[in-house]
């Protein structure tokens, strides 16, 4: 988990390195999942007129309740190309990322992995896609981001009994998954 904290770090770093112009560099939180209890930050920057790369992390090494685990790291790297100027307006983006979780005892919302409930899962995940998006200008600094994401990971897991950590190991596989892969919408602070 410190590795996630040291990436985020160097990125965030990464912008001492850039003048601070307008619409040069932005920093972000995704509200949704802000609101889950994962803390997570990204940092965009600027170029051209109509692309940006963003960095992003989250970490959550923390569990919610006694009888779930919830705990992950992810980090992303994204390519934007905006339809009219940058850090305003529609954009499209391709992105690869990177996470190790360990979860179990949780229900997903419509159906999803319904395994998960019963059972504990402790691995990594590769994989990229595309993102489409939309921010809005709410002040001379702020913006709003709107942004949905699908694509592929492949995913390594071993899969225990039950959802305690001292659980039995059941099966080592892997899986590869084709949908979507992430919904944000981020507050911004456009520098």
């Amino acid at each position: 988990m410190n590795k996630n904290a040291f990436l985020l770090c160097m990125l965030l770093s990464l912008t001492a390195c850039l003048p601070l112009t307008g619409q040069t560099v932005a920093v972000k939180s995704n509200l949704l999942s802000a609101v889950q209890g994962t803390l997570n930050a990204g940092v965009e920057l600027s170029l051209g007129q109509r692309t940006t790369l963003e960095g992003y992390g989250s970490l959550r090494p923390w569990e919610r309740k006694v009888d779930a685990v919830h705990k992950y790291w992810l980090v992303q790297s994204e390519l934007r190309h905006w339809m009219c100027q940058k850090f305003n307006g529609t954009f499209i983006g391709g992105f690869v990322n990177g996470a190790q979780f360990n979860v179990g005892g949780k229900k997903l919302p419509f159906g999803c992995f319904p395994s998960l409930k019963e059972h504990r899962y402790e691995g990594y995940l590769l994989g990229g896609g595309m993102t489409f998006g939309h921010q809005l200008i709410l002040g001379t600094h702020w913006n709003v981001e709107l942004s949905l994401s699908a694509g592929y990971e492949f995913i390594h897991y071993k899969r225990y009994r039950c959802p305690a950590e001292c659980a039995r190991l059941d099966k080592e596989d892997h899986y590869h998954y084709v949908g979507p892969t992430k919904a944000s919408v981020s507050l911004i602070y456009v520098f």
